[in-house]
């Protein structure tokens, strides 16, 4: 009798085979191979007319130097991403490995509708050694317009990070709304400070988040949660966090409000950093 289980240390998944002769049992360990298919593109048929951008990519169970980058590009006509698709199986079995980035690849989507432009990728199905959670877009790399200050923001409703790093390259970008979720991995964003613009970074898994600001920027309200020391205001030390506290700067003048939040996961938080 034999069986097959898997177990993950650090980032290697491998197989415990054991096999049960009369009163012995004999174990061997196989490692998992990392098959992948890159640049796999998907693109929005039409230009970008201010609809809101919304990117939900649930990652794969083991990530190596993956996660979700967004970046404003004022070139950039259309919304567009690409994915490093991920499957992990014993080596003899690349072609389930291949199924399972097959299926995974039909989950990578640009669709458009009701005003927004939704991005998403999630998990191929298992087969044999390759397991559904393992497989699906390891890094992708999402470009969107910068918006314009002439009734064409840029709204990033929802950018959810299943795991690896979250970058936000968006320092170029009119940006009026920003929500980040970041389900394992740190976040580091590069910001502008818009008039009246709303922004909310969130850690779910007490992972850090740094952010960088304009030197000059000011907002109505910052909030910034997780432990007190762990909270670094770096070259902004004269914020008065918290609600209705102050913010920074004149009231009215710059970002109606930023919160950034590392909740708690096995008794602490991540760091908040601002830069």
């Amino acid at each position: 009798m034999s069986r097959v289980s898997s177990l993950v240390f650090g980032t290697v998944v491998v197989g415990i085979v054991a096999s049960v002769t009369g009163c012995q049992v004999q174990a061997s360990i196989k490692t998992k191979t990392r098959f992948t298919e890159t640049n796999v593109v998907r693109e929005d048929a039409a230009d970008w007319d201010g609809e809101a951008v919304e990117v939900k990519i649930e990652g794969v169970g083991i990530s190596i130097n993956g996660g979700v980058t967004v970046t404003a590009d004022p070139n950039a006509t259309k919304v567009r991403a690409t994915a490093r698709m991920l499957a992990m199986a014993f080596a003899e079995e690349k072609e389930n490995a291949d199924l399972s980035i097959a299926e995974a690849k039909n989950t990578f989507t640009v669709s458009n509708a009701g005003g927004t432009i939704s991005i998403s990728c999630g998990h191929g199905a298992s087969h044999g050694s390759s397991n559904a959670g393992e497989s699906g877009c390891e890094l992708v790399e999402v470009v969107v317009p910068t918006g314009t200050a002439g009734g064409k923001p840029l709204n990033l409703n929802r950018v959810l990070s299943g795991n690896g790093t979250l970058t936000l390259q968006l320092s170029a970008a009119n940006l009026m709304t920003l929500g980040t979720n970041s389900n394992g991995g740190d976040t580091n964003a590069d910001l502008p400070a818009v008039q009246g613009a709303t922004y909310s970074l969130v850690s779910e898994k007490a992972d850090d988040i740094a952010v960088k600001l304009p030197a000059d920027f000011s907002a109505d309200e910052v909030i910034l949660q997780a432990d007190a020391d762990k909270i670094e205001l770096g070259p902004f030390t004269d914020i008065k966090p918290g609600a209705g506290a102050g913010g920074r700067g004149n009231a009215g003048e710059g970002l109606a409000s930023l919160k950034i939040t590392s909740k708690d996961f096995a008794g602490s938080t991540g760091t908040i950093t601002l830069r």
